[in-house]
């Protein structure tokens, strides 16, 4: 904790940034390993060297780097996105300078300040490098899902169906059918309170922009992450996974096969990730230690054979998708075999496991049928129940994913899954009464029911579904052991009599869930 405070406020001491004119994404923390070496990435739209310096506060030791740009034409606006150019003033040009600077060395738990001048520009910020693997910290990270950013958020309020009422409420008011906050306010107020909590790192398990081929989506969760509404991420590792909308070329050929290709190079470009030892695969799955803290992260796009019940997307078929980028998740597939090596030696470490990947196992939601069931979304989360044997084989806690854009807990075999899909977009909900083949016999808990509105006229006292986040706390417990617990938050719109919207306040909702890890093993 002492860690936090230092960094918080020598952030709030130092931070500074003149405008956004020639950054064109500020600059933003990835893992570069699986040991603690750390990305700077910052974009531009011009061909202009840039210049880092970091140093430790209080100290003289400092080190510059003046990384090339590259042009990364992956990251061009289509033909139709220039075509709208007039109707969105805050489009780039259409060119995108990356500029990447790996730190490696960096002593464990060590503040660093970072000052990048980008012609007559500087940003300044400050991050933490992590504890050494298995060292025994508390580690605090954050888990959202579904930003699903674009442009269109700014203005829309998305469908809100009703959930169970309390015995005082008087009842959702009548024509009250969309949420009370646009998807941009919506995700700006979960970003404040992220960063509030000071997290080590957030994982993002999947649907990061309404298209990974959408050139504006992207540039407007960077608007929110590391650019002109926010950086949360210049001070905050970020550890993303993909999923489904990340394949979608949305307005730009949705999921066409080469639509499918060009939004994943999107994703990659943004994202480069730890090495998985499979260069074919490289970026979509990935291994990253911080402290006693092992997080695994999987591709769930794609299953083989395609279109049957092993598959979670009907729309993307091997045999027509133009790259060899594509993982398969099915048993004894590289992923398959890679994902085992990784959490047998992160259980014998004595490492606290977490896994994230998009598409929820358990659930009772839209996306939960087999693909060839009736009625299916062509979009399921069953196929990933197959890795459970493997995750309690080797002791992971917690299983993070998104998909149904709800907030939804269940537990298998002493693993907790959780839908964390309320990042900022739509409102999924729980349709099993509706649908018993979607009745969910693991779940412990979800919003639409188990958080019931109380309304007092147009008045919204208390309950409902709402944007949030998953706080995630892993505290050292005994002489070995680590209490997990996980909280979920989210931001609740004040409104008055009237049921206009006056402030938003942030509330836990009642169902903190807390677990102990597994004993570590001794390697022989």
């Amino acid at each position: 904790m002492y860690r936090k405070t230092i960094l918080s406020t020598f952030c709030i001491a130092i931070f500074s940034i003149a405008c956004f004119g020639q950054f064109r994404i500020t600059p933003y923390l990835l893992p570069a390993d699986s040991a603690g070496a750390v990305q700077l990435t910052w974009f531009t739209d011009q061909e202009m060297a840039g210049k880092l310096a970091v140093w430790e506060p209080n100290t003289t030791d400092t080190q510059y780097y003046t990384p090339a740009p590259a042009l990364v034409a992956a990251l061009n606006y289509s033909a139709l996105e220039e075509s709208e150019r007039g109707s969105f003033p805050d489009m780039f040009r259409n060119a995108s300078w990356k500029h990447t600077v790996v730190l490696r060395g960096l002593k464990p738990q060590t503040t660093y300040a970072y000052r990048v001048i980008q012609g007559t520009e500087s940003y300044t910020n400050a991050f933490a490098a992590a504890p050494l693997q298995g060292q025994r910290e508390r580690i605090r990270f954050v888990a959202f899902a579904d930003s699903e950013t674009d442009p269109e958020g700014r203005h829309t309020k998305r469908p809100w169906a009703a959930g169970k009422q309390t015995a005082e409420s008087s009842g959702r008011p009548e024509g009250l059918d969309n949420y009370l906050l646009t998807e941009t306010a919506g995700f700006k107020a979960n970003l404040r309170q992220i960063k509030a909590e000071k997290p080590d790192f957030i994982i993002v398990p999947g649907d990061i922009v309404q298209g990974g081929g959408y050139q504006r989506a992207w540039d407007e969760f960077f608007f929110h992450t590391a650019g002109k509404f926010d950086d949360v991420l210049g001070q905050t590792l970020l550890l993303p996974a993909i999923g489904n909308w990340e394949n979608f070329g949305a307005r730009n050929g949705g999921y066409d096969p080469q639509a499918v290709f060009q939004s994943r190079a999107k994703y990659k470009a943004y994202f480069s990730l730890p090495s998985n030892g499979h260069p074919t695969y490289q970026d979509t799955y990935y291994r990253v230690d911080y402290g006693p803290v092992t997080v695994i992260t999987l591709d769930s796009s794609n299953g083989l054979p395609d279109s049957t019940d092993n598959d979670t997307n009907i729309n993307i078929s091997i045999s027509t998708y133009p790259g060899d980028d594509l993982p398969d998740i099915s048993r004894g597939s590289d992923q398959w075999k890679w994902a085992e090596a990784q959490l047998r030696d992160a259980h014998e470490a004595g490492q606290v496991i977490f896994v994230q990947f998009h598409h929820i196992p358990y659930s009772s939601g839209g996306h939960i049928l087999p693909l060839t069931a009736e009625k299916s979304s062509g979009q399921a989360g069953v196929p990933m129940r197959a890795y459970t044997p493997m995750f309690k084989k080797y002791g992971v806690v917690a299983v993070i994913c998104g998909h149904n854009e709800s907030l939804e807990h269940s537990l298998v075999d002493g693993i907790h899954f959780w839908d964390v899909g309320i990042a900022g977009d739509g409102f999924g909900y729980s349709i099993d009464d509706r649908d018993p083949r979607r009745f969910n016999a693991y779940r412990q808990w979800v919003a639409h029911v188990d958080a019931p509105e109380h309304w007092r006229g147009h008045q919204l006292l208390s309950g409902g579904k709402h944007y949030g986040h998953l706080v995630v706390d892993v505290v050292p417990k005994g002489a070995q052991g680590y209490e997990v617990t996980m909280t979920p938050q989210y931001i609740f719109p004040l409104t008055d009599e009237s049921g206009q919207v006056v402030a938003t306040e942030t509330r836990v909702y009642d169902h903190v869930v807390t677990a102990s890890s597994p004993a570590p093993v001794t390697r022989p």
